[in-house]
């Protein structure tokens, strides 16, 4: 599999050469460049869980990259259908927005949480819908961080008030929770939420497995 470098730019900030000295080639047609590294680093240094910078990072729109193509041969094996599945009716109110967990889906590495944001619309012209970021901790002090390769979409077909929309989104984390996990404690954070005046507090949920 080759990829042409002469291409390569940042997959976090979408620089590329001559705006950037160096970059740390990754898997495929990933890039980091100095700056980003650096400012990784320093989230990585800052014991609070959603710094500022932390929060900023998650709000930058994708950088979008054709990536070199698999053969179908070469695709993983992925199981679909999870090995166990929580229903959850968890709801939570704050700033004309509210936030419901309603599935905990667990596979065989890794466990997704599923949910609805329910606020009014973003602005026209905005180019992209920022995730949610979580921290997911155990009552055993296990912890996990970020949203792990999570999705989002629009749902337009649940909501009829026209000043609100719906986003369908799910977090995966890894490795699974141990065999004496017993509750699992959630929080949520809208990375835009620290350019907003006060900024919201963080979603809090608890679900016993």
């Amino acid at each position: 599999m080759s990829f042409d470098r002469s291409l390569a730019r940042c997959s976090f900030c979408g620089r590329r050469p001559p705006e950037v000295r160096r970059m740390v080639a990754g898997p495929g047609a990933a890039y980091i460049c100095e700056k980003c590294l650096q400012t990784c680093n320093e989230i990585l240094d800052d014991p609070t869980p959603f710094s500022a910078k932390a929060l900023e990072l998650a709000s930058r729109p994708p950088v979008v990259i054709a990536a070199p193509q698999l053969q179908e041969q070469d695709l993983p094996s992925i199981p679909y259908e999870p090995v166990r599945t929580i229903k959850l009716e968890l709801e939570q109110k704050q700033q004309g927005m509210t936030l419901m967990l309603y599935e905990l889906q667990f596979y065989q590495k890794h466990f997704e949480l599923h949910y609805l944001w329910i606020r009014p619309p973003f602005p026209a012209g905005f180019a992209f819908v920022p995730r949610l970021i979580f921290l997911v901790k155990d009552n055993t002090g296990a912890e996990w961080a970020g949203d792990r390769g999570g999705m989002m979409k629009t749902r337009p077909e649940l909501v009829s008030d026209p000043n609100l929309v719906v986003y369908q989104g799910s977090a995966r984390f890894r490795p699974l929770p141990s065999s004496e996990a017993q509750t699992l404690t959630v929080r949520a954070a809208n990375p835009l939420g620290q350019f907003e005046g006060p900024a919201p507090d963080l979603w809090k949920f608890e679900i016993t497995l």
